[in-house]
């Protein structure tokens, strides 16, 4: 998958980085640690995590990844990557899916199960109802949970 923001584009499976279609010189573990902010840009990425992901299997210093969110605001500025102290890092940049969505024909997706057939944790169908859930659905149904709360808080 490639991901664009700024003038940047990232190739997400090669680890490549260009910038207005000129390739970009980036290690391995910076780009590895860019690859993870881009994933979820929403998340607050611990040290932890990013260790994990980035060194898996290797005992290194937290260090590393100080080295690492230096090397990437070199890049790309010093707002790119927000420190949250004691919890970790976020992506701050907006972020893009460079490549075009292509739509399926309504015909060729599977019927979704009906809204009152029962659906289990180890069902092959479990998950279905949620994405075939229409979103008109959704603020109601969030209404009406948060309602619940509130009466129950207020009890």
């Amino acid at each position: 998958m490639k991901l664009t923001f700024q003038d940047f584009e990232f190739d997400c499976q090669n680890l490549a980085l260009s910038k207005q279609g000129r390739k970009i010189s980036i290690k391995e573990k910076p780009a590895m640690l860019l690859g993870l902010f881009l994933s979820d840009p929403q998340k607050i990425y611990s040290k932890a995590e990013i260790l994990e992901h980035v060194w898996p299997g290797r005992t290194v210093t937290e260090q590393v990844v100080f080295q690492n969110i230096g090397h990437l605001r070199a890049l790309f500025g010093d707002d790119a990557i927000k420190t949250f102290s004691k919890k970790g890092y976020q992506w701050q940049l907006p972020v893009q899916s460079s490549e075009p969505v292509v739509a399926e024909p309504e015909a060729s997706q599977p019927d979704p199960l009906p809204a009152s057939a029962p659906v289990t944790a180890g069902s092959e169908h479990a998950g279905e109802e949620v994405q075939g859930l229409p979103w008109k659905w959704l603020a109601p149904l969030a209404a009406l949970i948060i309602g619940a709360a509130v009466v129950a808080f207020m009890v």
